[in-house]
């Protein structure tokens, strides 16, 4: 089989979609599957990564978005295409380009990495333009996918009730020998000037509108100072707000981005509770990261795959609700919890599960059979 994958999420300080399509990468290594990756870049280069060929193209870079870009030229893209001659083209993320990719050379699959609502959700439009855009996305682009993969059952259901069909769930995995308790490190407190006797909340991802950071930020400065510290990694648009804020207010920690896994894993396993006030999420793959290394998880329940633990999830987007949720946390911290959450995430959640169902369901449509067939 030959998968070529096409995002636009690609660049150094990218996150979910680099590091699903960088375990890709790694699985694919071990796979008889030739690989090829498509992404934007400042400039064009063709490289490896492990065994994968990667295209880089010129693009143009998207304004308020903290670093991404978007690609020049579909019919650059085409032409790949029609190089390489893919059995499948892997959308990630992105909806725009599917009807200039379809083509009865190839299966055309898009991986709903982001959640079409949310994305609206965050635009300062009249909710009727909101309504036909969000009904132009289903009905003139993604309907036109040979197959959806949704990583969650609740997106599956969305697009269900949009009228798709070909749409099958998929989880994302995490890879438990980088993200584990071990990678605690003793003397983290100590090396970032945090009391001991202080509980350390933790959030990490994109600093941006739609993770809520605004309501984040304001959460945590009505906690009680002596008592909470909270450490910020990522980067995105509203990374300056973040880097004043932790100039202020001593018990708040900006670390920046973080690129290598193992030191990423190292600060999960150093603070007890990850905190997100994200409005929504197609999976949350930062969710299963930070509970496979034994953080505790308080976020609003969005009925996710990666929130098995609902008795530290908050029902509403409030103030309240969100300071009882850290207080049932706080209060359930000890070494058993942790090591109970952590352990549950190892038993259920994999990188192989997830690349070997993928390619399943690619297999059984390219021999002709029903695409949720167990190969």
């Amino acid at each position: 089989m030959k998968l070529v994958d096409i995002t636009p999420y690609f660049h150094s300080r990218s996150g979910g979609i680099r590091r699903y399509l960088l375990e890709k990468v790694k699985f694919f290594q071990e796979m008889d599957v030739e690989h090829v990756l498509v992404v934007p870049g400042k400039e064009r280069k063709e490289y490896r990564l492990c065994s994968s060929k990667v295209y880089q193209l010129p693009s143009f870079p998207l304004p308020l978005t903290g670093g991404y870009r978007f690609f020049s030229s579909i019919s650059e893209i085409r032409e790949i295409l029609q190089k390489e001659d893919p059995d499948v083209v892997e959308l990630g993320g992105t909806y725009q380009p599917i009807p200039y990719l379809k083509s009865d050379r190839y299966l055309l699959s898009v991986f709903y990495h982001s959640d079409v609502r949310m994305d609206l959700f965050l635009l300062p439009f009249p909710k009727r333009l909101k309504r036909v855009l969000l009904e132009h996305t289903v009905r003139k682009k993604l309907s036109k996918a040979d197959l959806v993969i949704t990583p969650s059952r609740k997106q599956e259901e969305f697009l269900r009730s949009q009228g798709l069909e070909n749409i099958a769930t998929v989880n994302l995995g995490v890879d438990t020998q980088v993200f584990n308790p071990w990678r605690r490190n003793p003397y983290f407190e100590k090396t970032l000037g945090i009391k001991e006797s202080k509980l350390k909340l933790l959030y990490a991802g994109r600093l941006s509108p739609e993770k809520n950071i605004n309501f984040l930020l304001e959460f945590f400065q009505h906690l009680d100072p002596t008592l909470f510290h909270l450490v910020v990694v990522g980067d995105g648009p509203l990374r300056k707000k973040v880097e004043k804020l932790s100039q202020k207010l001593s018990n708040l920690t900006y670390l920046g981005y973080i690129q290598r896994e193992e030191e990423l894993a190292e600060v999960y396993a150093s603070c007890d509770i990850f905190i997100s006030a994200s409005y929504g999420e197609t999976y949350g793959l930062s969710f299963l990261e930070a509970q496979a290394c034994g953080c505790l998880l308080v976020a609003l329940n969005m009925n996710l795959e990666t929130q098995p633990f609902k008795e530290f999830l908050a029902e509403e987007l409030t103030l309240d609700d969100f300071y009882r949720a850290t207080l049932k946390a706080c209060n359930a911290l000890s070494l058993s919890t942790r090591e109970r959450v952590s352990s549950y995430i190892a038993s259920n959640f994999s990188w192989k599960v997830t690349f070997e169902r993928l390619l399943g369901i690619y297999h059984n449509i390219l021999v002709g059979q029903d695409f949720l067939t167990k190969s």
